[in-house]
């Protein structure tokens, strides 16, 4: 029974749920709307958690959890059930043609939590972030051209003393691959906590920016992107979280840019929600960016905000919520969105919300069609 990886999503779940989030940017959402409410006809469901989760036989226990998503060319990469699903793109019609498992938890306790693929490499990028509770942040690459063994972790990049959040990946115009990671800083090592250009030779790592979340661990995940250019890193800015109802009117989060080559810094003119986490990823075009953070009082004590998620335009720095609820019946909690390779689609983790118990369920995956909208 995987039990341990049901806790971590639990875990998961519960460090959302102390977020906040207030906006006088966006309409926030009415005290307890009227259930059944129509869902985005421009919403379609990719892949369910609670089909047969395992080609090998029956799902164990019944868990998966499906909360963060990497579409490249021709496949999607799911975590905290580490699969690649081989697609066809028709339009803006996603088609799954095959899937494959890749068992990487040998002792039901070390789920991968974050996975970035390597481009020009056939290497998927793991971090394992937690367990039971605990920080980690072990980086490992998984080579994708040969046969992996079942319940065998991946070799090990950097291990847990470097206490990894998140890293993305970018191909430079001279053909050389720019690795960067977020350290939480380790201080018994001496390592500062920022954000790392991963060296291929080994260590040490160049830090490219000292910078440090409130936080720490208790972020789940850093949500920084670099731009598809490789020119900029785009980070988030997190102040310390205020417990309890002082949360909503406490201080928000912004979005930075780092420019690599001149040093340059920036704060992005836009006002995000109070929440305890802000996650961004460039559009291929690089002139938009899809933002979401975590929405407030989610369990449905007083109200909701539905503008969780939404996109953000690098020229005028306007705002616009998406709607992106997938549950007819009530909220969803819907999380960690990327674009699709052309940038006409967005793919996202959506967990349904029940008021009954106050409990998430969990995570399937998304596609919006953004096509007819405007952009």
């Amino acid at each position: 029974m995987r039990l341990p990886a049901f806790l971590v999503i639990v875990c998961f779940s519960s460090l959302f749920l102390t977020a906040g989030c207030d906006s006088p940017v966006a309409e926030e959402g009415s005290d307890y709307p009227q259930f059944p409410l129509p869902v985005n006809e421009k919403i379609r469901e990719l892949r369910n958690c609670c089909d047969n989760l395992f080609n090998e036989g029956p799902p164990e226990f019944g868990i998966g959890s499906f909360f963060l998503n990497e579409w490249q060319p021709g496949e999607i990469f799911t975590i905290l059930e580490l699969r690649r699903l081989d697609v066809t793109l028709y339009g803006t019609a996603v088609y799954t043609e095959r899937e494959k498992f890749y068992d990487i938890d040998p002792d039901g306790a070390r789920p991968a939590t974050f996975l970035s693929k390597s481009p020009k490499e056939n290497l998927l990028y793991i971090v394992i972030t937690n367990e039971y509770s605990r920080s980690i942040g072990e980086l490992r690459a998984l080579d994708l051209s040969t046969p992996h063994t079942p319940k065998e972790l991946p070799p090990l990049v950097r291990d847990s003393t470097y206490n990894i959040s998140s890293i993305r990946i970018r191909e430079l115009s001279d053909g050389s691959l720019l690795k960067v990671y977020y350290s939480y800083g380790n201080e018994d090592t001496g390592l500062e906590p920022g954000y790392y250009r991963l060296s291929e030779t080994g260590p040490p790592d160049e830090l490219l920016l000292a910078h440090s979340n409130p936080d720490g661990p208790s972020e789940a995940i850093n949500g920084f992107d670099l731009s598809p250019d490789g020119s900029t890193l785009l980070y988030p800015i997190h102040p310390d979280l205020v417990p309890g109802p002082a949360a909503y009117g406490g201080p928000r989060p912004e979005l930075a840019t780092l420019h690599l080559e001149t040093g340059t810094r920036e704060t992005l003119p836009v006002q995000f929600n109070v929440q305890q986490f802000l996650w961004a990823r460039y559009h291929p075009g690089g002139e938009q960016i899809v933002v979401s953070n975590y929405p407030r009082n989610i369990l449905g004590f007083t109200s909701v905000d539905i503008d969780s998620m939404y996109i953000v335009d690098l020229n005028t720095y306007r705002r616009r919520p998406l709607d992106t609820r997938t549950w007819r019946l009530y909220y969803t909690a819907d999380v960690f969105p990327s674009w699709s390779p052309d940038g006409n689609l967005l793919i996202y983790g959506s967990a349904k919300v029940f008021p009954s118990d106050f409990s998430l369920g969990r995570y399937s995956v998304f596609t919006l069609d953004l096509t007819e909208q405007e952009k």
